[in-house]
């Protein structure tokens, strides 16, 4: 399994085996965690390797005394029970080069996916493995787009995956371009908005790359097609016009998700007419809201699981920002594809659904207790939640007089997880208040709505 450099020190030593725990905090003590970045892939028996500053290093040494120690290249150590680390001095400065989730990241790693099948699949460059890629005559233009894709060899790796699978997918098509700002992306993503209202064309179509035969060919075939006045032209006449041009492989988007193992897997949307017309049926299968405290909840999330059509989705439902008072987010991640999440449901079209039937929870936080006394107020209310929900969901806690103690501890040391939790209790409390046979036809209609499946999506591929 490729390194992945993400873990801080406290995720490090919580993930550590517990005979290690002791001696990593020691090692760790007054470091500082912004330059901090443990593998955690780590399999808890080889060496464990941690990119970490070089001042970091120095502080370490200081900390534990003794292990090898080569300047400027790393620092390895034993510890108890001869678990081996191995501080490997880095100029990172945080996970992918800028913060987790930063929009420049992002950037970067969609543009460096980009190049590498530009080269795979335009320029033909055989490459046998990922570390073949640095072998490249190119591969300086590659670092120039991500600049710290050498210090992250899981980039390489998932680069080297990518293309290797759009090779098999995509081997003859003589495409030109492979875009993923300006040209044909500003082109689609303006003529969505001017022409069919749609202000963020993601939730309409997730494409993060295009892969185009001829651009300007490309461009003018679908502004005829979709010529008219708005009140005669619906989304649906351009998602026709991309389906046909993506069958024949003048235009494909492609949708970018981590890569879920050793290999990429590549899966169409919207494409063929007989997955448009098939009708699907989820059931849900199980549901849990943690509402249990110890310090902290036991999680920050609600799940509800649901199965059909050989597929099970598990549906993380949160805060969509955790470290501040937000709205819910609901984001299923595919059976057999952990490490890619399926997409985050609109919240605009989540909210529709709800209200076409008849649900009552409004996703706005602001109509929540703010704190532990506003929580006092209400709580009749929410314990009516609770007796009720826990019918049907595993709430990991016995009574609605632990629930009551353990919202409001939760108040006054996490208070955006306390109020994500009675957010997450309403929305179940709504969803279970419909009929069994409604209430799987919603979760079918919110798999649809994650995934981007159906009519009213355009076409395109996941390369996860």
């Amino acid at each position: 399994m490729a390194t992945a450099f993400t873990l801080n020190t406290k995720e490090s030593i919580t993930y550590a085996p517990q005979n290690l725990k002791k001696d990593l905090a020691t090692m760790v003590k007054d470091i500082d965690d912004k330059a901090f970045f443990a593998d955690s892939n780590w399999n808890k028996k080889s060496q464990w390797q941690i990119k970490t500053s070089s001042a970091n290093v120095d502080k370490i040494r200081k900390n534990w005394g003794g292990g090898e120690y080569s300047q400027s290249k790393f620092y390895s150590v034993l510890a108890s029970d001869d678990f081996k680390i191995k501080f490997i001095i880095s100029k990172k400065t945080s996970v992918g080069g800028k913060a987790v989730g930063d929009a420049k990241t992002t950037r970067m790693q969609e543009l460096g996916s980009a190049w590498i099948m530009r080269r795979a699949i335009k320029d033909n460059y055989n490459y046998k493995d990922w570390k073949s890629i640095r072998k490249d005559p190119k591969y300086p233009e590659l670092v120039k787009i991500y600049p710290d894709v050498d210090e992250e060899p899981e980039w390489l790796q998932t680069f080297y995956a990518q293309q290797a699978k759009m090779l098999e997918e995509f081997s003859n098509p003589k495409f030109k371009e492979f875009n993923r700002e300006g040209g044909f992306m500003d082109f689609i993503t303006e003529l969505a908005k001017t022409k069919f209202g749609i202000s963020k064309k993601d939730t309409w179509n997730p494409a993060d790359i295009w892969l185009i035969k001829d651009p300007d060919k490309a461009i003018a075939k679908i502004k005829k097609n979709v010529e008219g006045s708005k009140a005669s032209q619906t989304i649906t006449e351009l998602n026709d016009v991309l389906r046909q041009m993506f069958k024949t492989r003048e235009v494909v988007g492609i949708s970018l998700k981590k890569i879920s193992g050793k290999t990429a897997k590549y899966e169409e949307y919207n494409v063929k007419d007989e997955d448009l017309n098939k009708d699907y049926n989820y059931k849900i299968s199980q549901s849990t809201i943690d509402l249990s405290y110890k310090k902290t909840f036991g999680t920050q999330d609600a799940r509800v699981i649901v199965e059909g059509d050989g597929s099970t989705y598990n549906f993380q439902i949160k805060g969509n920002d955790t470290a501040k008072i937000s709205n819910l987010k609901w984001e299923p991640t595919a059976k057999g594809a952990s490490a890619a999440r399926v997409g985050k449901a609109p919240v605009d079209m989540v909210a529709a659904l709800m209200k076409d039937n008849n649900m009552k929870f409004i996703n706005d936080n602001k109509r929540f207790p703010q704190n532990a006394n506003e929580f006092k107020k209400n709580q009749q209310n929410y314990i009516k939640m609770f007796n009720a929900v826990v019918r049907n969901v595993d709430t990991k806690i016995k009574s609605s007089t632990e629930f009551v103690k353990n919202i409001t501890l939760g108040y006054n040391t996490l208070p955006q997880i306390a109020l994500s939790k009675l957010m997450q209790l309403e929305f179940l409390f709504e969803l279970f208040k419909l009929k069994p046979q409604q209430r799987d036809e919603f979760m079918t209609d919110l798999v649809f709505l994650a995934a981007k499946k159906g009519k009213t999506f355009g076409p395109f591929g996941k390369l996860y």
